[in-house]
């Protein structure tokens, strides 16, 4: 008998292909390139390799495919969130060449952007998995990355510190997540996402109790996936890494591991696990409103910017929690569309969350490149010495706080939208009073940029590129707010994941 043999379509690979040559390349000019040319042409290396991938990846919207036996997916959902990762390491080499080439003791530049590049092809592999082995390859590709990157300040004590215990739990957190994927596979008997959900599907109908191995597979799930994300009580690590870390690798820690933790949630979670919906459902609604909670309340406290950004990352964390929780597949509390505008939201907050907060560690950056620190006290006076940086800070501060005509406001405007067409009004509630929280330590500092006496710095490297990545995200704090019905309808396509495609074979 033949066998039936599928032939890979290597145009649904593209993008992530694109990457993991940049990578390479990089790798290898590091290696032979003579040291006084690294800087210009590691970055625009990087760049372009990047810029070339997302091209690929508009080629593929409107695509729903999938091929290597469905272990990889082309769909909706995998090209939004492949476009918010490609953007996300776009801004992050744009802000991060001038810091690692001149701060921290000259970090060296081709490591750091090998190490970036394998991180974001992971991120990019999550976002298009459609199988549990897949799935735990890109988190693990990306998170491994993400390690190193951390302690990349290795002449620091606090970077050692916040490396070791993002490893050490993370390790946890991996075994954790795994040992869940485990109970899930002996439950249904396959690692496809699609299988896996007719097989839970099946099992469930018609009874009154829920398997307890499938329960015991989904909390576990639901642990690891969270750590990824630092929701609370799983957050522990965030704080000490986000201050360990050179600060351009914290904006990056802070958009592209959680990008790939929340697609792995609705990968996993809402088009795998979507049967058992009722339980997970109330699990993440509860989670999101103690890390929002959680996260606001803590960073009050702070005067370190950076490890207030830290637990500002918790809290949005939780703000986007609560749009998954809106989810919901069936007619028993809301019709399609508003289930649907569930994730949507949460993948267009995360677009948001890309340019408001890698923008603002990059003015943070910016200021470390004068000499300053990242203390409270090192932003005094910046309004009056240095009027364009601050102006950008409070933009990104301001959006994060969720003010329109930002983009940031927009983003929780749909998620509050999304949760009281889901009756979960108490939880839009929840997010209304914790943003009020969050305008205190937000405009506290905008406050002492524009109220406090500081004094000049002088400039000790110059950093064109950086600012030229602070322009565009300042830009695109308001011009992707104002322009958001567009981006809506692009996430809106996410629902494809939620469809079983036949495998492309081509010959």
């Amino acid at each position: 008998m033949p066998l039936n043999l599928e032939v890979p379509d290597w145009g649904l690979v593209l993008p992530q292909l694109i990457v993991f040559v940049t990578t390479i390349v990089v790798s290898l000019l590091d290696a032979f390139l003579p040291k006084a040319k690294q800087y210009t042409v590691l970055t625009a290396v990087s760049l372009i390799g990047y810029g070339a991938a997302l091209v690929a990846l508009i080629g593929q919207a409107g695509e729903n495919a999938s091929t290597f036996h469905g272990l990889f997916r082309a769909d909706g959902l995998t090209v939004f969130l492949s476009l918010i990762i490609l953007v996300a390491a776009i801004l992050t080499v744009l802000t991060s060449a001038s810091y690692v080439e001149h701060l921290e003791g000259k970090m060296p530049l081709g490591e750091f952007y090998t190490l970036l590049s394998f991180a974001v092809l992971g991120a990019l592999i999550t976002s298009a998995a459609g199988d549990l082995v897949m799935l735990y390859v890109g988190i693990e590709l990306s998170s491994l990355a993400t390690y190193i990157l951390t302690a990349f300040a290795k002449r620091r004590t606090t970077a050692l510190e916040g490396a070791l215990k993002y490893f050490l739990l993370g390790l946890f957190a991996s075994s954790i997540l795994l040992y869940g994927m485990a109970w899930i596979y002996g439950s249904t008997g396959s690692t496809d996402l699609s299988a896996i959900s007719s097989a839970i599907g099946g099992l469930i109908s018609g009874q009154e109790h829920r398997d307890a191995s499938l329960l015991l597979g989904l909390l576990l799930v639901i642990v690891g996936l969270g750590f990824k994300i630092a929701a609370v009580p799983f957050h522990f690590w965030t704080p000490d890494a986000y201050d360990g870390a050179p600060t351009p690798v914290t904006g990056y820690m802070s958009v592209i591991p959680k990008a790939a933790g929340f697609v792995a949630i609705v990968r996993l979670v809402v088009q795998g696990l979507e049967p058992l919906q009722d339980d997970w459902v109330t699990i993440l609604a509860v989670l999101a409103l103690i890390t929002m909670v959680f996260g606001n309340i803590v960073a009050v406290s702070q005067r370190n910017v950076k490890r207030m950004l830290a637990y500002s990352s918790i809290a949005h964390t939780g703000y986007m929690l609560a749009g998954i929780a809106a989810y919901r597949a069936t007619d028993g509390f809301s019709d399609g569309s508003s289930s649907e505008l569930a994730v949507t939201s949460v993948l267009y907050y995360m677009l948001a969350y890309t340019f408001m907060n890698i923008g603002a560690f990059a003015i943070v950056s910016w200021v470390q490149h004068r000499g300053r620190g990242s203390e409270l006290e090192d932003f005094h006076g910046l309004g009056a010495t240095h009027p364009f940086p601050a102006a950008a800070m409070a933009v990104f501060l301001v959006s994060l706080m969720g003010i329109p005509p930002t983009i940031g406001f927009y983003g929780k405007y749909y998620v509050i939208v999304a949760l009281i067409d889901s009756n979960l009004l108490w939880l839009a509630l929840a997010i209304v009073v914790m943003s009020a929280i969050s305008a205190f330590f937000y405009l506290r500092v905008v406050a002492v940029m524009y109220f406090q006496e500081g004094k000049d710095s002088p400039v000790k490297f110059s950093t064109p590129m950086l600012n030229t990545g602070i322009a565009i995200m300042v830009i695109g704090v308001f011009v992707l707010g104002l322009f958001s019905s567009g981006i809506i309808d692009l996430a809106n396509d996410w629902t494809d994941a939620l469809t079983v495609v036949a495998t492309t074979v081509r010959p």
